[in-house]
């Protein structure tokens, strides 16, 4: 039988992206908090409608693939991943990076997944080191909470398809590792995460989450000019609100209007306050907006179960 506080935790990982994707996504390119502010003056304080022949963003619409592929295979099968990510940016692709844009491209044209991302990094190192990959990786925590090492192994193949830069592959490690704990009640998972990551991950990665618990949120990343996406600095600002005993409400709307890459930034910390406080802690009136958010909680148990040892 399946633990409900897991179960729950498990839904509140899923539905806190997909909300703090929605949240963040009208002020995505504006940039700083004054641009925000002109554009806002009460601020954002609930998801945007999402329009209706695209109900997600990138970050929730590859997150949701994701999990779809792993539920419906079993495990992680990179072509079936990759194939659906393609057939969403051909069909719709509402916000899709430069990089993923270019991987899922040789993709298309027959290129095996992992070379795609080889070639696309190639083509474009000036974009290496996005938050492409972190954004939509927390389904593999839920897929394998019961098995670490599998679990960090799907997490940098998964990136490797379209963000191969290490940066990239290990932070979406250290995010997955992350909700992992906190799926089982960790809240002071920074340590363990960074213990895992110690002698694999860049230094640049695991200095940033030596610094979370003794950063003030003032010092945090977000609008640093010229770094606004860059995996690290989105990786460090969402270990910093699920470490720090601030609600789900408080740190999305937050995020929301702080500048940076507002959407991404708030879709990882959503994911991992999420699997912090449960569906629980989303704002009910967040939820009712989301689409789908039958199919996105079926989702979740579903590869909840799908990890749940035998008895």
């Amino acid at each position: 039988m399946l633990d409900p506080e897991l179960v729950t935790r498990a839904r509140g990982a899923l539905l806190g992206l997909v909300a703090g994707n929605q949240l963040g996504v009208p002020t995505e390119h504006l940039g700083t908090p004054a641009a925000i502010r002109a554009a806002y003056p009460d601020g954002v304080r609930d998801p945007a409608t999402p329009p209706k022949a695209s109900p997600y963003d990138d970050d929730a619409a590859m997150t949701l693939l994701l999990a779809e592929s792993l539920a419906e295979q079993g495990d992680f099968d990179a072509a079936d991943a990759a194939q659906r990510w393609v057939r969403w940016m051909k069909a719709d692709g509402r916000g899709i990076g430069v990089l993923t844009r270019r991987a899922l491209k040789l993709v298309e044209r027959g290129v095996e997944p992992f070379e795609a991302g080889r070639r696309a990094l190639a083509e474009a190192p000036q974009s290496a080191a996005g938050n492409g990959a972190v954004m939509r990786c927390v389904p593999v925590a839920l897929r394998f909470h019961d098995n670490p090492d599998r679990l960090i192994r799907v997490a940098t193949q998964q990136a490797a398809i379209t963000h191969a830069d290490g940066r990239c592959l290990w932070g979406a490690a250290a995010v997955c590792l992350a909700a992992r704990e906190l799926l089982h009640g960790n809240i002071y998972f920074v340590d363990e995460v960074v213990h895992r990551l110690a002698d694999r991950a860049p230094k640049t990665l695991l200095d940033a989450l030596h610094r979370v618990p003794r950063e003030r949120q003032d010092d945090l990343p977000i609008t640093v000019p010229g770094e606004f996406g860059y995996v690290v600095h989105c990786v460090e600002i969402a270990f910093w609100f699920a470490t720090h005993d601030r609600t789900i409400e408080d740190s999305l709307t937050y995020l929301a209007n702080a500048g940076g890459d507002t959407d991404t930034n708030a879709a990882v910390a959503g994911a991992l306050l999420g699997a912090r406080y449960g569906e629980s802690g989303i704002p009910p009136r967040w939820i009712m907006l989301i689409a789908g958010a039958d199919r996105v909680r079926q989702l979740a148990d579903g590869l909840i179960g799908a990890a749940e040892p035998a008895p």
